[in-house]
């Protein structure tokens, strides 16, 4: 019997972490991103599925696609982590791209309800141990001049989980939904986030501040942290959560 993990956005960062953390004899992962390197190496190739994840209808097909190959009589768990997100376009409303604000809002908001309703419809059936992880913002109950696509798609997806809690506490065989913000974590959104001008986004030096003072979280930390509160009684389905309400400052350095 194996544990199985779906895992969206694992070429770098914290996807990849998951990817790396949850890799095993008895675990197999589904990887979904845009590019597959040489860090997702240890990912067989069957399991990694190359897929713009701003575009529903070919998300739609590599979860079809997966969920099809999946032998759930040998399956003792099965998790869906929706991890892919975008920060662009940063900027005022009123100054941004309309493709960029369609791309944020469908990858942050769109495709992680479509992989949900994939999921759900496939596995809700089955009385085996069931998950999903929204990978959420703090951005998403704190409002950033410049972010406003980032924030609006954030908040909508943390909206989600709480329905979809509510939907699953009624349910024969219950899916276990949670959002959590994972804290300010050292990958190349952040890199994509220090190189905007001021006049862009005014808390730029915030952030550059975090970096400069080696106050990021270390990815592998933060996948470790996330997974652990997934699977524990210190969370509910449905429930939202900062991840920096159960680590102290000195944790992750």
């Amino acid at each position: 019997m194996k544990e199985v993990f779906i895992v969206s956005g694992t070429t770098s960062g914290l996807g990849l972490a998951f990817a790396k953390k949850i890799t095993g004899e008895d675990k197999e992962v589904y990887s979904i991103s845009r590019a597959r390197n040489k860090k997702n190496d240890f990912i067989p190739q069957k399991n990694h599925f190359s897929c713009d994840l701003s575009l529903t209808f070919e998300v739609k097909k590599t979860m079809a696609r997966i969920m099809r190959s999946l032998d759930f009589e040998n399956i003792s768990s099965i998790t869906l982590i929706n991890n892919a997100g975008m920060i662009k376009p940063i900027g005022n409303v009123g100054t941004n791209s309309l493709e960029l604000v369609n791309q944020n809002i469908n990858v942050n908001l769109v495709v992680p309800i479509a992989m949900a309703e994939i999921f759900i419809c496939a596995v809700q059936y089955l009385p085996i141990s069931k998950h999903i992880l929204n990978v959420s913002s703090g951005a998403a109950r704190n409002p950033y001049a410049g972010w406003s696509s980032y924030c609006a798609s954030k908040s909508g997806l943390d909206m989600f989980t709480r329905c979809v809690g509510e939907e699953q506490k009624e349910q024969e065989n219950p899916i276990k939904v949670i959002a959590i913000a994972p804290g300010v974590i050292d990958t190349k959104m952040q890199d994509e986030i220090r190189e905007v001008p001021q006049e862009q986004f005014k808390m730029v030096s915030r952030f550059i501040d975090l970096k400069q003072n080696e106050k990021l979280l270390p990815p592998d930390f933060v996948a470790d942290k996330l997974l652990e509160l997934l699977y524990s009684g210190e969370t509910e389905t449905g429930g939202c959560y900062d991840i920096r309400d159960f680590i102290d400052e000195k944790q992750g350095r």
